[in-house]
């Protein structure tokens, strides 16, 4: 073969290029992977949803028990109060501090309760966002300090009524209106009444725990999901990253040849 047929069918050494190398870029899932991708986002979605549903009854419960708890205590303190100082209306050293106890408990709670109702139910509001910041810190603490103040608030309401109801003091303010007094002094300090309430109030400080147990509970989902997703998220990333590790690997030792005609 003479020179020109050689230049035809063999390509010279200028004509001969090295593609240069390109950063592998992770493609789109497609097909089966991103449906199961969607499906995972929409059942996350899904269970986010149902855990701020949750949370919203849960809260509406607890703050709706601890208003009542807080008019029905107060009532029965405003009543002591207001008739205290009428002679043998009530005993001469009377124990107020169940009473009290109770109260403050539920008033505390009512407070967070009510606005971390108000930040689930409208979360774009300024005030929204500051609850979310305050009783988001917080709200291990407070929750449980929630139990365990209606905890003891319930067993020292109870512990008082029994003991003056065997010991026949009655110095505790529940007890002694549960008690048969003169008619004339039952109703200044509205006795049965305020043994109603008294006893209603113990009860719903009862349902109170077993709300604070149901919370607890949710809070459980949640951070069981959070763990979850950020397992999934940190196996994702050790996949991405070995893929890529292993191409650049695959493509460093792979010889590339590019050769226009």
């Amino acid at each position: 073969m003479d020179k020109d047929t050689d230049d035809k069918i063999l390509p010279s050494a200028s004509a001969t290029q090295v593609s240069p190398q390109t950063t592998p870029t992770k493609e789109p899932l497609l097909g089966h992977d991103s449906e199961i991708d969607n499906r995972k986002s929409l059942r996350d979605a899904h269970r986010t949803k149902q855990i701020q549903t949750l949370r919203i009854v849960q809260s509406m419960l607890s703050a709706l028990l601890s208003l009542a708890i807080a008019i029905f205590q107060g009532k029965v303190y405003w009543t002591y109060q207001n008739t205290k100082s009428n002679a043998g209306a009530w005993p001469s050293v009377p124990n107020v501090v169940p009473t009290l106890l109770m109260f403050s408990v539920a008033l505390a709670a009512l407070v967070f309760d009510g606005s971390m109702l108000v930040a689930y139910i409208a979360p774009g509001s300024k005030f929204s966002r500051w609850a979310i910041m305050v009783g988001g810190a917080a709200h291990y603490i407070v929750t449980s300090s929630k139990t365990v103040g209606y905890t003891i608030s319930s067993i020292i309401s109870m512990t008082s009524l029994n003991y003056g109801n065997v010991s026949g003091t009655h110095t505790d303010l529940w007890s002694y209106t549960c008690t048969d007094q003169p008619a004339n002094m039952d109703s200044l300090i509205q006795a049965s009444s305020n043994c109603n309430t008294q006893w209603a109030s113990w009860g719903f400080a009862i349902g109170q725990l077993f709300i604070e147990v149901i919370g607890w509970v949710i809070s459980a989902l949640a951070l069981r999901q959070s763990e979850k997703k950020l397992s999934e998220q940190a196996v994702d990333e050790r996949f991405t990253a070995y893929s890529a590790d292993i191409n650049g690997q695959l493509k460093d030792v792979t010889p590339q040849f590019a050769f226009n005609s």
